[in-house]
């Protein structure tokens, strides 16, 4: 039987590779787009690469969340590092679930314009940053230290909100999915 820690290991590294390769894509893609990487005919390919890697990578992070919790010494969430991991790795989660969806409910309409484009790529490439975030406190908590440790980055301060603030937060958030599905329902409807 293997154990938790090392199958975090392992599927902690399926996460970081796919996410690294599908925010590479995204940046090539973005290149050959706007005309500074001159191969128009790399676009179909950066861009299936870019979202088959970030499925792939999406698929395989509940995985490296529910074994991390299990692998982790203690109680759970009882250090700050980890609390940090669980927010960015649920918020690179959100934002590749997004680009996704936006993704498979819009086609290639999704680079129709210049301003879809460069907001499709972002949400793409937030998802990828945000992961590689996650990878790095996770490499300053069990080695302390990680390959982003020249910018300083903040791991053991978690940004906690009040309450109020936090059900305003989920409340929008709630209204912007709502109006969100409406609109790709209408988009879809023309087709």
């Amino acid at each position: 039987m293997i154990s938790s820690e090392t199958f975090h290991v392992v599927t902690t590294e399926l996460v970081v590779g796919a996410f690294s390769v599908s925010g590479l894509s995204f940046t090539l893609y973005l290149l050959v787009y706007f005309g500074i990487l001159k191969r128009p005919s790399w676009e179909s390919m950066f861009d299936n690469v870019a979202h088959f890697t970030l499925a792939f990578g999406l698929a395989a992070t509940p995985f490296a969340i529910l074994s991390g919790l299990s692998s982790s010494p203690g109680e759970g969430l009882n250090s700050p590092i980890l609390v940090n991991k669980m927010f960015l790795s649920m918020t690179g989660f959100g934002f590749a679930l997004g680009c996704l969806i936006s993704r498979w409910r819009l086609g290639n309409a999704v680079w129709s314009s210049t301003k879809s484009s460069a907001l499709h790529g972002a949400s793409g490439l937030a998802a990828c940053g945000a992961m590689l975030l996650t990878a790095s406190a996770g490499g300053t908590f069990t080695r302390g230290e990680s390959l982003l440790d020249i910018f300083h980055l903040p791991y053991q301060q978690v940004l906690l909100f009040p309450l109020l603030v936090s059900l305003t937060a989920l409340l929008l958030g709630a209204v912007m999915l709502v109006i969100g599905w409406r609109r790709m329902n209408s988009i879809s409807s023309i087709h």
